[in-house]
């Protein structure tokens, strides 16, 4: 069975398993009999971890966010200001949702649900892609397959 994720209002069928951007990956993806599931790292633009997923389970996350949502179908993490650092929704067995601040030293995408924005400023929307059960590349052109 295949899945698909919808991250920044732009559709990535065919089960991706990875999104990456400039070589960097943004969370990994795959699928279990409950349907998908993310692993993710996510840190701060200084490199101090903030949250850790594995498997939809949020195994960590830092003392100054805030754990809105402890089932696995639905994880949200918010800062103090009610900013979405990671949130990721199992909508069914075969679709996955996923939006967030992904900060690195040299840049931060910002993913809401309506749009990507590129750390150029630029915002990446309404994008279709079929990730053949590979990796996907978040590029200024839009996704492409790596």
């Amino acid at each position: 069975m295949s899945y698909a994720l919808i991250f920044g209002n732009n559709f990535i069928s065919e089960s991706p398993k990875s999104i990456k951007i400039y070589d960097r990956i943004l969370f990994s993806l795959g699928e279990n009999n409950l349907g998908p599931y993310l692993s993710a790292e996510i840190s701060d633009n200084m490199g101090k971890q903030l949250i850790k997923v594995d498997h939809n389970a949020c195994i960590y996350y830092h003392e100054k966010l805030i754990n809105k949502s402890r089932e696995p179908e639905h994880i949200l993490i918010t800062n103090i200001n009610g900013e979405n650092i990671l949130e990721s929704r199992v909508l069914d067995k075969k679709t996955i949702l996923v939006s967030g601040m992904f900060a690195f030293p040299e840049f931060i995408l910002i993913a809401t649900q309506n749009y990507i924005v590129m750390p150029s400023g630029k915002r990446l929307m309404h994008s279709r892609i079929n990730a053949k059960n590979g990796d996907v590349a978040i590029t200024e052109d839009g996704l492409k397959l790596i």
